[in-house]
């Protein structure tokens, strides 16, 4: 077997690893009641933004670019249940673009140091 065909295989089998890790955690995010408080609240939201923090930083370690991570959070969220995407105070697309703002932050903050960005 030729070994740069087997490196690229390790880096595709370890590619799809990380995308199905970082999925399986935006689905726990998005499906905990957390998401559904988050806009209740101050608490709801700094525990939403925790959990798209260590996302978010699991998602760097990997090496996978912002916009990759941008786009696994709109395809798990189109999956999600419309009663949590959507609930009676909060549109669907607000919470989106919460979500998206969040983790924008959360990548980018990481990155300048500022750990504590603020809801």
């Amino acid at each position: 077997m030729d070994q740069s065909s087997g490196d690229s295989f390790v880096g595709e089998s370890s590619r799809e690893s990380t995308t199905r890790r970082l999925r399986m955690s935006l689905q726990t995010v998005f499906e905990k009641l957390v998401l559904q408080s988050a806009d209740a609240d101050g608490s709801g939201q700094l525990h939403l933004r925790a959990s798209l923090r260590q996302v978010c930083d699991d998602a760097r370690r990997s090496g996978l670019r912002a916009e990759q991570l941008l786009v696994l959070i709109k395809d798990v969220w189109s999956a999600v249940p419309a009663g949590i995407a959507r609930v009676p105070s909060v549109h669907g697309d607000e919470r989106l673009n919460y979500v998206i703002s969040t983790c924008v932050d959360e990548y980018y903050g990481h990155r300048a140091g500022n750990h504590e960005a603020t809801p």
